[in-house]
This record gives C-alpha cells, sequence and structure tokens, in this order.
C-alpha cells in the first residue's frame, strides 16, 4: 500500500518534462501527505492533449452518488483493477502519473520509512483518475487512486506492496487512453517486468506535521530495485 507520499515539485519544469498544459492552482509542496489530499496528477484527454492538473486523492467513480466512499479509495491493486466495479473504467483509459518526490511505507512494527531515487528526480507513480459530479449542472470533481504492486524483494523487507512507477519510456503507452488497459495492465503482473534503476530507502521519524525533516534518513541508506510495468 501507499498511504503517504512527498511532493515538493517545480510545476513548470514537470509541465515541460511531460508535455503537459499546466492548471492554475496546484498543490503546494508537502513531505506528508495523506488521502484526501489534493495532489498533482498528469493525464492525457481523447485528443492527445496532457494536463497537469490538481486532484483528490481518492477514486470516486462517476457512477458513485456520493464522493464520499464507504471503503478506502486511495489504492488500488493492480492485479485486480480491471475486476473491481470501483476502477474497472478508470483502469481501461483513465490512467494517470501522480509525480511524487518519494513515498513511505511502515513495517510491521510501525517503522515508516522514505523511498527515493537515488539522484531525487521525480518518481513517476502510477495511477487512476476518475471524474464524478453530484448531479448535471454541477462542477466536475477530479479524483485518482495510486496503483500497487506486489514488493520487490528489498522493498518488501519493509512492506509487501509499494506504488506502481512507470519509465519515461513506457509513459506515451501508459497515458494514452487510447490503449486497452485490459492489454497494459496484466503486463504489470508478469514476473520478470522490473527495471535495473535502484531506489533508496531509510528509516525516518513517525510522521508529525509538515516539512523535508520527515524525510531525513535514521540511519545507513538500503537499496531497493524500483517496480515497473514495462522492462
Amino acid at each position: 500500500m501507499c498511504g503517504r507520499f512527498a511532493a515538493d515539485l517545480d510545476y513548470s519544469s514537470l509541465a515541460e518534462h511531460y508535455g503537459a498544459q499546466q492548471a492554475p492552482g496546484l498543490p503546494k509542496p508537502s513531505w506528508n501527505i495523506s488521502p484526501g489530499s489534493a495532489i498533482a496528477l498528469v493525464a492525457q484527454d481523447r485528443h492527445g492533449r496532457r494536463h497537469l492538473h490538481t486532484a483528490r486523492w481518492n477514486l470516486v467513480p462517476s457512477w458513485s452518488d456520493s464522493d464520499q466512499m464507504a471503503y478506502p479509495t486511495h489504492n488500488a491493486r493492480v492485479e485486480s483493477a480491471l475486476t473491481k466495479r470501483t476502477y474497472a473504467d478508470s483502469a481501461r483509459s483513465q490512467r494517470s502519473i501522480i509525480p511524487a518526490s518519494g513515498y513511505y511505507e511502515w513495517t510491521p512494527d510501525h517503522q515508516p520509512y522514505y523511498f527515493q531515487a537515488p539522484d531525487g528526480h521525480t518518481l513517476n507513480i502510477a495511477g487512476l483518475y476518475s471524474w464524478w459530479r453530484a448531479r448535471p449542472g454541477q462542477p466536475w470533481l477530479l479524483t485518482a487512486t495510486i496503483l500497487t504492486t506486489q514488493a520487490t524483494p528489498e522493498a518488501a523487507r519493509v512492506h509487501d506492496r509499494m506504488p506502481m512507477l512507470i519509465t519515461d519510456e513506457n509513459l506515451e503507452s501508459w497515458l494514452n487512453p487510447g490503449m486497452d488497459g485490459r492489454t497494459i495492465l496484466p503486463k504489470a503482473v508478469e514476473p520478470g517486468r522490473h527495471a535495473s534503476e535502484e531506489l533508496i530507502m531509510h528509516p525516518v521519524a513517525p510522521l508529525k506535521g509538515d516539512g523535508p525533516e520527515l524525510t531525513k534518513d535514521m540511519a545507513l541508506n538500503q537499496s531497493v530495485k524500483r517496480s515497473q510495468i514495462f522492462k
């Protein structure tokens, strides 16, 4: 699972990197983003235009009667996203990238660890999105979930699940709504679909408040292979 992540992002650079139009009012930097918070999301429309937009981190499917689901929807397992009613429509054609500086996972004894790229570059976390509104004529709400996958062996020392990460080389197919998720998502669970790049993980203090100090290393760094849907 992924219950917290950090996003200290340069939106102008990200918009250029993703080839996306930057929407106004994007979230302020945070190192303790929790479910229900406003997050930045990159998605592509049916005309091929990419957008860097604000979304709420808790997916609400378009058919829901309320924007408050009776169960958590901030994470979706990639193995079952296509068959779960909540996520199925989004998994087929509404895939996104949730850019992050890093993310946190907890051991069974509640010790948090922070995961990030060795060079500090932005992580392309795989996400799904959905537009929801209460009734016709009301404003639309953009919502999102993070896709999780089985942790790599090193990451599993902390937790058995981890966010699914997308390589820059595979952004085009991942974001393209014309590419059917029934073809793309099954590749994520095939054995050996891992990139060689490593993430750095280290223990951090219990998450309280907000600020870059939350990501401070408490011990020697360890590394974990980065999980991807494609090689």
